[in-house]
């Protein structure tokens, strides 16, 4: 896969790096676990699916409040119910969290790379920033070459330099960052280093096949000029899914995939099945 380096081995223990402030119960299961007790805060892996190797490279972990009678919030948003300082101990959690899953996947023999997103207000904030580049070097995160750090909810108007200044205090403790944009409106010169191997853009719902084209297209331009690989997210019909491979975005996630986000502690072949399985419309 394009994510991994061929050193990777079986058998890395991932220890749960410090939580920030104080390592209360709750978050410490949330890192075990996945879930937070007395909430409905999940963390789910969800499949990114790689066009030239006709296979899911990745799964992502990535924050979720399922609400009975409500629907589903992904990412961040998931966080509406906790204050920003909070923000940085959940990080710090997921990411402990998605070290554990890569290994079990390791030592099962399933060769796929892992993602841990991080959000842009943990990294702006100085103590945050702190608190998660220690959660790195406490988890060997740099070492792990399977692994994938997903900078996300960046605010819109959020310049592109500003972007590559926070991407780049994730460097050197992890393997390699990937950065998701908050839209195509954000001005990317070329000269703007983000200090990214990966570019992602969430795919506006309900857009005509032309506003389809021109976000897939978009994504593709940027990724080329920042030398970075590209990935389109929240693509959920069968024509997002056709237009942007046909933009020559690499990278896609989304229900068009009809494959389920997965739990930490789902069974091994309900986790093949969703690895291996073929997606409709990917050739």
């Amino acid at each position: 896969m394009a994510f991994l380096s061929t050193s990777q081995s079986a058998g890395v223990v991932a220890p749960i790096p410090p939580l920030a402030a104080a390592e209360r119960a709750p978050l410490v299961t949330l890192a075990q676990t996945g879930a937070l007790p007395d909430s409905d805060l999940v963390l789910r892996f969800f499949p990114v699916y790689d066009f030239q190797r006709q296979g899911v490279a990745a799964l992502f972990c990535t924050p979720m409040c399922d609400r009975v009678g409500a629907e589903a919030i992904y990412g961040h948003r998931a966080f509406r119910d906790f204050s920003v300082e909070e923000w940085t101990a959940i990080d710090c959690a997921m990411l402990s969290h998605a070290v554990d899953f890569a290994d079990l996947l390791a030592r099962n023999g399933i060769v796929v790379a892992v993602g841990a997103s991080v959000s842009f207000a943990t990294l702006s904030d100085p103590r945050g920033r702190v608190a998660y580049r220690e959660a790195l070097r406490g988890s060997h995160a740099r070492e792990q070459t399977y692994l994938v750090v997903k900078l996300e909810d960046i605010p819109a108007a959020t310049a592109g330099k500003r972007i590559g200044e926070i991407a780049s205090c994730l460097k050197g403790l992890a393997p390699r960052v990937w950065v998701h944009l908050p839209g195509s409106h954000v001005p990317l010169g070329g000269h703007d280093a983000l200090s990214a191997a990966g570019l992602v853009l969430s795919m506006p719902a309900k857009l005509p096949l032309h506003g389809m084209q021109t976000e897939a297209r978009w994504l593709a331009k940027q990724a080329t000029q920042h030398a970075a690989l590209a990935c389109m997210d929240h693509v959920d019909t069968a024509a997002e899914l056709d237009t942007t491979r046909a933009a020559g975005v690499r990278f896609v996630a989304g229900h068009a995939l009809h494959r389920p986000a997965l739990a930490s502690a789902a069974p091994l072949d309900e986790i093949r099945a969703s690895l291996y399985g073929e997606v409709a419309g990917s050739r």
